[in-house]
């Protein structure tokens, strides 16, 4: 059982570095809703924070401006996204977990299709692999990068087999 696992983990790993190295090399946003994004006065304060994380000046301080704009709309799926990112880098899987389920309720437009990948990643790391299963089946149907398709079913594949 314990191989079983590591396999899966091992897996799991390659099956994200697919991901990763699909999502870098494709272009996910048009230069039109990129500029909108970008003159956005919310996005402009959601870029402030971000940088005040990311640059490691005080990231506690980006985090809270996050914070705060949630508590004026808590549907911000932009805001969700970044906590999302955020909490994995800071290996907080179960608060990763909350803010990538936040994305996929909120995302109308689409706008976050690799949550439900990441989600599907915090449940195996939370030891939920069933619940990553349809997860990973959804993402599935709603990318179109042929590389990071293959990466991902050989993934659920993988996962399948060490459930059954």
């Amino acid at each position: 059982m314990k191989k079983s696992v590591r396999t899966t983990q091992v897996a799991l790993v390659l099956g994200s570095l697919i991901l990763i190295f699909g999502l870098v090399l494709a272009p996910r946003v048009s230069a039109e809703k990129q500029l909108e994004t970008e003159t956005n006065p919310n996005n402009l304060e959601l870029q402030q924070a971000i940088a005040l994380v990311q640059n490691g000046e005080n990231p506690m301080k980006g985090i809270g401006m996050m914070r705060e704009m949630l508590e004026k709309d808590s549907t911000n799926v932009d805001v969700h996204w970044q906590l999302a990112q955020f909490s994995l880098t800071s290996r907080q899987i179960q608060n990763a977990a909350f803010r990538f389920s936040k994305v996929i309720e909120f995302d109308n437009e689409l706008k976050y299709p690799q949550a439900y990948f990441w989600l599907a990643q915090t449940q195996v790391e939370l030891d939920k692999r069933e619940e990553a299963i349809p997860l990973l089946e959804k993402y599935l149907t709603l990318e179109t990068d042929t590389v990071v398709t293959r990466g991902v079913q050989q993934m659920l594949d993988k996962l399948k087999e060490d459930i059954h």
